[in-house]
């Protein structure tokens, strides 16, 4: 049973892009059942990722209140295999404690992975989301800003997992390689944390936004499929090996 909660300490980070990649590739590269639940109700946008344009009326705040709406609210991304329960327009009123006997009743009886896609920041749902998930990926950038905002979240996740049973994972996003960034050594000692994945800018990433496609499909070669597909498998616990095929689109510039 794995329940993934994705979390970011503000928006902006790329936390949507990494989520709706990491799921896609956990279906598509190592052949996993993989459903998405949409709690981000700030911009919720995974939908938009996978191309889904058309109006879904049954959400996650209708399964929470009645699991035998679950069908219903579930939608199949034709190109990839991923589902994904939508976020409504709002959560308030909504006893979000039920997430987590959601998370573990689909992690136990249908799915591989649960991945818990988070509202940025420090949200009321963001610790029933912490409770839920067995593994956490905390998405910043190498900006000081982002990754001090990154620091408190993960100090909110040591107070609440306090046995520290909850394996923490450090996704640092949207890496240029610049002098005014952080390095990984330095964003290492600063969150105190083990666990920390580079995925690199690329412009292919909204690039494949924009078609609706998730980049380790629309882009196979590029950097960043090529990081989010190993983020994928350190999941998994399997080791992504790059293709000669991709390698040479990546050499291509595909």
């Amino acid at each position: 049973m794995v329940v993934v909660g994705i979390l970011s300490g503000k928006g902006g980070v790329g936390k949507t892009t990494v989520t709706s990649n990491v799921a896609a590739a956990l279906t598509s590269v190592f052949g996993r059942k993989t459903i998405i639940l949409d709690a981000n109700v700030t911009s919720s946008h995974i939908r938009l990722h996978f191309g889904m344009y058309e109006e879904m009326k049954k959400t996650l705040k209708d399964v929470i209140k009645d699991e035998s709406l679950l069908e219903k609210a579930t939608y199949s991304d034709k190109l990839v295999g991923v589902d994904i329960i939508p976020s409504p327009e709002a959560l308030k009123g909504i006893n979000l404690k039920k997430l987590k006997n959601l998370a573990i009743h689909l992690a136990t009886s249908a799915y591989d992975f649960v991945i818990v896609d988070s509202a940025p920041g420090f949200r009321e749902n963001v610790p029933n989301i912490i409770k839920a998930s067995n593994k956490i990926l905390v998405v910043t950038t190498p900006q000081i800003p982002d990754v001090t905002d990154a620091l408190k979240l993960i100090e909110l996740i040591r107070r609440i997992d306090r046995k520290r049973e909850k394996e923490i994972i450090v996704v640092v996003n949207r890496v240029k390689r610049k002098s005014y960034e952080l390095g990984e050594e330095q964003i290492k000692r600063m969150l105190d944390v083990k666990n920390l994945i580079i995925i690199p800018e690329d412009e292919k990433v909204p690039e494949s936004i924009s078609k609706g496609v998730p980049v380790v499909i629309y882009s196979k070669g590029s950097k960043a499929s090529i990081a989010l597909k190993k983020l994928a498998g350190f999941l998994v616990g399997e080791e992504y090996r790059v293709s000669i095929i991709d390698r040479i689109k990546w050499f291509l510039g595909f």
